[in-house]
């Protein structure tokens, strides 16, 4: 009886698609297969035994990551289902690793060790146990060779890249090809791509007017919207909430060039944006209308997109307990219906009952008549209420790079560099140009009040999708919080309007009384004609709420007097 062939296993890799598109594959398995023929060889073709990285580095050793190929094999050796005596056949060493030496020569002599014979295609060389000083002075040779060529390619690549962007930062040049999916290079210039334009075009509609990523992707994939990345990259041809979210948050579309480059391992921005680099292919005001809608959405938690948005999503809290209000379905009226109701309410945590979402729905329309919520309705209002969002934008940036430099100041021990301080005053500068902006642009806005509240009722949109977004993220955006308690008949709404208690509303059988905290929202209510429901302060249930508020901000003040650092210290 005749010794079964010994088995040999092909390790294919190579690391980039240009290698994909080209004859790699086909080439390193006809060589395996050659040797095999020549030498009575069994190359294992099980799908179970295929090893096959495609573009992962040998580099850095992306290969040996745990879902790398080249990882797999090495563990089928080591728990022994690769018998020694078997063969791993590769191409060249640097198909096994372009690893720095210190890292790939144990690996080397730890296959061998094993008893697996390492073929080389490339220089019809065999690497066994048994090798000699020659066949290891040999192996040392080429895999520092192979790690050097890969260093030298990485840092010419790196180099070449940087003067790239240093050109595009002072002179503005082109980076040849490499640019957003909606531009493409012409004669040496980038131009709009004028479909894919109309496409990010209406992903930014879509995210002003209170869509989600998830939610806008699904509106392109039912419209047939093609993708923008090559079908590689993505087979199912779908777009994605991710691909959105790059989109919306990407300023390029803004014309700004935003340079980055590796640091310890990871992609960060190089110093500052290039600006009017790229065709301006968005609007300011609408994608800072974007960013506005995206920064509440993440603010209230805000991830699911209803047919019927629910205006008061991120701004209703339980008076009882302090936990959010949530809008439950209980199917068809006259049994059913929708209601507002405590989070903890449902556990059996709290008493608070919950509240028809109609009637509320009436409430919180007064709730817009007594705020600042012109801009719904009329085109002035909404101008100041963008460059309010813009600053405020601006300001958080600028919030963000203070932080950073505040960061690198505790980690200097000697003395600071001229231009961080300079970097700092700036921004504190800035910071206070912006505010003092804002506060103007806030008094512009509160000399206009809603006096004909029927005209606004009428001109009020809280039927659309859109509509009632917008409702919501407005008063979101003006810090609006309601409190929210029903006993029997009556439902109590304690409003604070930037952690300021600034009227309560008692809503009994269909009507609405109301009780002011400040002389100006006093002035209002007369203006509008509500004066005529003003009352003193009788209900239980109001009374409630007051003493919750207060207890509320006790505890606030003792958590932060105990978080305080010379409490700490004490302790």
């Amino acid at each position: 009886m005749t010794n079964p062939a010994p088995k040999a296993y092909s390790y294919i890799r190579f690391s980039t698609p240009e290698q994909a598109k080209g004859d790699s594959y086909r080439r390193q398995r006809e060589a395996a297969e050659q040797y095999c023929l020549e030498k009575g060889l069994q190359l294992v073709a099980d799908k179970d035994y295929l090893f096959f990285d495609s573009g992962r580095s040998a580099f850095k050793g992306k290969h040996l990551e745990h879902t790398g190929q080249l990882a797999r094999f090495l563990g089928y050796v080591q728990d022994g289902i690769i018998e020694p005596g078997s063969v791993l056949i590769i191409e060249s060493l640097d198909r096994l690793s372009r690893e720095h030496l210190r890292a790939a020569l144990p690996r080397f002599l730890e296959i061998l060790g094993s008893g697996i014979d390492i073929y080389t295609s490339v220089d019809r060389k065999l690497y066994t146990k048994d090798f000699n000083n020659i066949d290891l002075i040999f192996s040392i040779l080429e895999m520092s060779r192979a790690h050097s060529e890969s260093s030298l390619k990485g840092e010419r690549v790196s180099e070449a890249w940087k003067q790239k962007q240093k050109e595009a930062r002072e002179i503005k040049k082109p980076l040849g090809r490499a640019c957003p999916y909606w531009l493409k290079l012409v004669d040496g210039k980038y131009q709009p791509i004028p479909e894919r334009v109309r496409v990010v075009s209406e992903i930014f509609r879509l995210g002003t007017t209170g869509y989600g990523q998830r939610a806008i992707a699904k509106i392109l994939n039912a419209s047939n919207t093609s993708i923008f990345g090559s079908s590689t990259r993505n087979p199912s041809g779908l777009w994605g909430s991710s691909s959105v979210g790059k989109i919306l948050c990407n300023r390029a579309v803004l014309g700004e060039y935003q340079p980055t480059g590796l640091v310890d391992g990871k992609r960060e921005k190089i110093g500052e944006p290039v600006s009017d680099f790229f065709p301006v292919v968005i609007d300011e005001d609408l994608f800072l209308g974007a960013q506005s809608a995206r920064s509440t959405r993440n603010v209230s938690k805000a991830t699911k997109s209803s047919a019927n948005f629910n205006v008061w999503q991120g701004l209703a809290k339980c008076s009882m307990c302090g936990e959010s209000m949530h809008l439950v379905n209980k199917g068809k009226p006259p049994k059913g219906g929708k209601y507002l109701r405590c989070y903890r309410s449902a556990k059996g945590r709290c008493t608070n009952k919950q509240v028809e979402l109609g009637s509320s729905e009436r409430a919180f329309m007064e709730i817009l008549a007594k705020v600042d919520s012109l801009s719904l309705v009329q085109d002035s209002q909404a101008k100041i209420q963008k460059e309010i969002s813009k600053i405020d934008l601006q300001l958080a940036k600028i919030k963000k790079r203070q932080a950073e430099i505040e960061s690198q100041i505790l980690e200097v021990n000697d003395d600071l560099p001229s231009f961080v301080m300079q970097a700092a005053l700036r921004f504190d500068q800035e910071a206070k140009a912006l505010k003092a902006q804002r506060n103007e642009l806030k008094r512009d806005s509160q000399r206009e009040k809603i006096l004909n509240k029927e005209d606004f009722f009428s001109r009020l949109d809280l039927l659309t999708f859109e509509g009632r977004a917008k409702a919501n993220y407005l008063l979101k955006a003006l810090k609006v919080k309601v409190q929210i308690e029903r006993q029997e008949d009556k439902v109590c709404y304690a409003i604070d309007v930037e952690g300021v208690l600034t009227f309560v509303m008692e809503q009994v059988s269909g009507k609405i009384y109301y009780y002011p905290y400040t002389g100006e929202l006093t002035e209002l209510l007369r203006s509008q004609g509500d004066d005529g429901a003003f009352a003193e302060m009788h209900s239980s249930m109001v009374t409630r709420v007051f003493d919750l508020l207060a207890l509320l901000k006790e505890h606030q003040r003792i958590e932060e007097m105990l978080t305080s650092s010379a409490v700490i210290k004490e302790l």
